[in-house]
């Protein structure tokens, strides 16, 4: 399967396994399903660089588990998927997701996603979360005092600091391959997103991204054979920086103003500036080219 990801699923039981199948697309998900803890960590080290992502669907196998996976530094993906519990319930699962300390936020590592069984129609979104999350997982470097249990960890710590690294190279090679342009979605860093950056960070981007649009308007009129890939350039970094195309209405609006002023200088007519509309239409049409193809459906 080769536009497929590679789910290794631990549950209680196989009951799960239809539901798995009603909700995730056999022609995206290639599903291998256990509920020996055994089996399944035997499959985890010999498929460990093909598998995208791990699913928990175990009260009582999580926590062994996940501390296997952790002492031999095997960081993967995962969704863990938990039940409904009574309040004064102390299952294993329970006590790891309520007694969680103040400096840690996560059992397994910070990119993990949990899911609820009740929300579990949104397996292929929480899927799709926990890849993107974990490719801008950073490793840190182990010290002697690595002995804390698994619901406590603050930081990721690994035998070897590169090999996170490499696991996260892997895996983006493998979208990349398997999985073609939507692979680009698992790229973006949304600590890099427009909304998210400081006042003046902000400005300068939108200078940036003037001065380029700028250029695509001058040549675009010129049959320029290198328009096409520069637009696609402008929208590649709108994209990854998750910029509203209101943004892009008004930078248009601000150089339409400009040459408007320059025209009326030289005594010229402004309807000229009419036939830019394609310009903007033409990259606006590009970005959502790129949304359509790039982005889960799940999400």
């Amino acid at each position: 399967m080769s536009g497929s990801l590679t789910i290794a699923v631990l549950a209680d039981s196989t009951d799960i396994a239809p539901l798995l199948g009603r909700y995730l697309d056999a022609d995206r998900y290639a599903l291998q399903y256990f509920t020996d803890r055994g089996e399944f960590l035997d499959y985890v080290e010999i498929s460990k660089h093909e598998l995208d992502c791990v699913v928990f669907y175990s009260q009582a196998q999580l926590l062994p588990a996940i501390n296997y996976l952790y002492e031999r530094g095997l960081i993967l993906p995962v969704v863990i998927v938990h039940r409904l519990i009574p309040p004064n319930a102390q299952t294993p699962i329970h006590t790891a997701l309520t007694n969680l300390p103040a400096s840690s936020s996560y059992i397994y590592q910070p990119s993990e996603v949990i899911l609820a069984v009740t929300e579990l129609a949104g397996i292929g979104g929480a899927i799709d979360k926990a890849i993107a999350k974990f490719m801008n997982l950073t490793p840190i470097v182990p010290t002697s005092e690595d002995s804390e249990p698994a619901q406590t960890r603050t930081h990721i710590k690994i035998p070897e600091p590169n090999f996170l690294l490499q696991q996260q190279s892997r895996l983006a090679d493998k979208l990349s391959e398997r999985l073609g342009y939507l692979a680009v979605y698992y790229k973006r860093n949304s600590q890099q997103f427009f909304r998210h950056l400081d006042r003046q960070h902000k400005q300068e981007l939108l200078a940036g991204f003037k001065s380029q649009y700028r250029k695509i308007v001058i040549e675009y009129f010129a049959d320029s054979r290198q328009i096409d890939d520069k637009i696609d350039e402008f929208v590649n970094e709108i994209f990854f920086r998750d910029l509203a195309v209101s943004e892009i209405v008004k930078i248009h609006m601000e150089l339409m103003e400009e040459f408007s002023d320059q025209l009326k200088l030289e005594g010229r007519s402004e309807e000229i500036l009419l036939e830019y509309r394609l310009t903007l239409i033409d990259v606006i049409a590009h970005l959502c080219e790129m949304y359509r193809r790039s982005v889960p459906r799940e999400l």
